[in-house]
């Protein structure tokens, strides 16, 4: 077939970004030309005559005017494809739902599967946070949580004493006290308190209490009371601060032999700031640092001290550009966060910001010495190493007389970072020659670089012939341990994956090891709950137990059963909850018309010290007929929707694989993929198209 550039009248195509010919003779072809403007007119042309398609060459057509086009529309936004857009809007949806369920299957599948294939893999699966960042023990018998840990290191000789912690950070969901043994089993905990630290074993009047400060936190400072509670876990004191709209802050909480308290205080109040320039006036807010000595029988105030009234604010060594131009962003210019009494009645205190260690009279209120900072008193005879300290933590005498110091060296307080990582101190001073030599640094082989909080304080071993450990906690990076003296690691447990300790998600602000704490709470007892045919007890708080003894009855029965307890079964207390499994427990010395466990129908458990004798009763646990269908539908639910999960990505990637496309209804041919089928190719693909040849009808549509 034949046909001329004259057979090929143009049609008006001004709607469309080509031209457009068509034949005029009617009859059984119908032929239509489409070239585009910007390209040049040659193409293919189509034929279509019944089930015949013939392709026909077209050279260039001559004498023809294309049609006068419109002027463009500047568009101030461009045009939105609603169906490509809802495409990538599931397909984000379904992929981000299909990591969901990747990482849901690694941590609860395979994760565990392979810690129970080869159990090394656990700590480096805990250091990674492959469980959490802050992984919990949650338990049946005890309403709160706490602190999973993983042991790094271990030595026998750490086996011994309790650890104090106060476990905090957005991480932590329950930021209370916390006690746990040298294991990490929990001890003791209480939601009875706000956001506690400083958590600790102090003498007063000769008694043992426990004390912390807890209460409100504010980024790095804290208003609160601070607690005294005795081996019962009863409030026998409290501590405030002495001072008009004066609140105690987190720091520091010590009671001195004198039987008073130290704490620390931080004040919002004017200063003159022209000196830090940036057109601070005399009129600047700062942050003032004040420590107070508190009778704890009286709440008298006994001594004061300021920094501001000895140190000007341009001396500080932190950077805040945006701190004191007014009292909602003052400047911390010297951040106290130790203090301690001497023998001579004088103060130890640790100012972070100025990077000092300072002693203050505690008469005058003057500075005696300086260790560290702009202004240091001392010799180093150790190469910077005894007084290049920076943000340091914890100032303790070790002992006075022969001049021995701790301290943790932080080295980092973002922005500022000195040093590759922090680590624990010891430096020795001697006054007659004003010097200053380090005798020990303590690094841990984590090499945590703790940017805030952390603690040094020597460790009595229960054995006289060994030498006093030094134990460390690594304050934002939650982790502590146990050197000798000669700085070698002997133990290290970490109470959060090491991968979360740059962001400090959570953090311990000390870390205390006592050798020895006895405590029986009196305001609850041990309490049993029986879940899926076992009954599990604790007893929170309680450092005395060393069995748990089962007893069991039935409320209605044979003759002399109903009512008469039997001792089903004793155990050795092991950790902080132990479990009883009632289908298999009984007695060997029970007769045995007493029979199995679980042929009674109410329990109590028995507290029993080292030498078996009585404690405390538990509550009585009530057996239950234990029923699985809400379980297992629970578990069905989770495993049908994980499917539906898997199976509309898989769906949704194979439709893409073939064109994202649908069959439809429509006579005349396809796009080029086949006929009797619709799709959602673009027109303007389809017009571009080497066989971009169709009826006029077909463009309209499209268009």
């Amino acid at each position: 077939m034949g046909l001329a550039a004259n057979n090929l009248d143009p049609i008006d195509d001004s709607t469309l970004p080509f031209h457009t010919f068509t034949d005029g003779n009617p009859g059984e072809i119908t032929t239509t030309l489409a070239v585009p403007y910007d390209k040049p007119l040659a193409t293919c042309l189509t034929a279509h005559n019944d089930r015949r398609t013939t392709y026909l060459p077209v050279t260039l057509l001559s004498g023809v005017n294309p049609p006068a086009r419109r002027a463009p529309t500047m568009k101030l936004l461009p045009s939105i494809d609603r169906s490509r857009l809802l495409r990538f809007a599931l397909l984000a949806l379904l992929s981000s739902a299909a990591l969901l369920f990747a990482l849901f299957i690694l941590r609860h599948t395979l994760v565990p599967l392979l810690v129970w294939w080869a159990p090394s893999l656990d700590r480096p699966f805990y250091d990674l946070g492959a469980f959490s960042p802050y992984r919990t023990q949650k338990y049946i018998s005890f309403n709160l949580t706490s602190p999973r840990m993983s042991t790094v290191q271990w030595d026998e000789s750490c086996d011994n004493g309790y650890v104090f912690l106060d476990p905090n950070g957005p991480s932590v969901g329950h930021k209370g006290p916390l006690i746990v043994d040298a294991r990490g089993n929990l001890v003791w905990t209480s939601d009875s308190y706000d956001t506690s630290t400083n958590l600790k074993l102090q003498e007063y009047n000769g008694q043992q209490y426990l004390t912390f400060w807890s209460g409100h936190k504010a980024q790095t400072m804290g208003k609160g009371l601070y607690y005294m509670l005795d081996n019962n876990y009863t409030i026998a004191h409290t501590v405030n601060a002495v001072g008009e709209d004066l609140q105690g802050d987190l720091h520091e909480f010590e009671i001195t032999r004198d039987n008073t308290a130290l704490i620390t205080v931080y004040n919002v109040t004017n200063a003159d700031l022209t000196g830090m320039g940036w057109f601070r006036g005399a009129e600047g807010w700062i942050t003032d640092s004040v420590f107070q000595e508190v009778d704890i029988a009286t709440g008298e105030l006994l001594f004061e001290w300021r920094a501001s009234e000895h140190f000007k604010a341009e001396l500080s060594y932190m950077w805040n550009p945006l701190g004191g131009y007014r009292d909602s962003g003052p400047f911390d210019f010297f951040h106290i966060n130790s203090v301690e009494k001497d023998l001579s009645g004088n103060y130890l205190i640790s100012s972070r910001h100025f990077h000092s260690i300072m002693t203050i009279d505690g008469q005058t209120g003057e500075v005696l010495w300086e260790l560290g900072g702009h202004a240091t008193d001392f010799e180093d005879l150790s190469n910077g190493d005894a007084t290049g300290f920076s943000w340091q933590h914890d100032a303790r005498w070790i002992d006075e007389e022969a001049g021995l110091l701790s301290f943790f060296d932080n080295g980092v307080a973002w922005p500022h970072v000195d040093v590759p990582y922090s680590e624990g101190r010891i430096v020795k001073l001697d006054f007659d020659a004003m010097t200053a030599e380090l005798v020990q640094r303590f690094i841990s082989p984590s090499h945590p670089r703790s940017s805030s909080q952390g603690s040094v304080i020597p460790l009595q071993t229960p054995n006289p012939d060994e030498e006093d450990h030094i134990f460390i906690g690594w304050g934002s990076s939650a982790a502590f341990s146990e050197f000798t003296q000669a700085g070698e690691l002997l133990c290290e447990t970490h109470f959060a994956a090491s991968s979360s300790w740059w962001w400090e998600r959570i953090k311990s602000y000390r870390a205390f090891k006592i050798p020895e704490w006895s405590a029986t709470p009196a305001s609850w007892d041990p309490r049993a709950v029986i879940n899926k045919g076992s009954l599990f007890v604790s007893w929170n708080g309680a450092t005395d137990v060393a069995f748990w003894e089962l007893s069991g009855r039935r409320s209605g029965g044979g003759s002399g059963e109903s009512g008469d307890w039997h001792v089903l079964d004793i155990i050795e207390k092991e950790g902080f909850e132990a479990s009883f499994i009632l289908s298999s427990s009984s007695s060997s010395d029970v007769d045995d018309q007493i029979g199995n466990a679980d042929s009674y129908t109410e329990y109590r458990v028995a507290a029993l010290d080292k030498d078996h004798g009585f404690l405390r009763y538990s509550n009585l646990a009530h057996s239950v007929p234990a029923s699985g269908f809400l379980g297992f539908l629970s578990s069905l639910l989770m495993v049908v929707s994980a499917l539906a999960c898997v199976v509309g990505f898989v769906g949704f990637w194979v439709g893409r694989r073939r064109g994202w496309g649908w069959s439809g209804s429509g006579s005349g041919s396809g796009s080029g993929s086949g006929s009797g089928s619709g799709s959602w190719t673009d027109w303007r693909s389809y017009a571009r198209s080497a066989q971009a040849v169709v009826d006029r009808s077909k463009y309209q549509k499209l268009w």
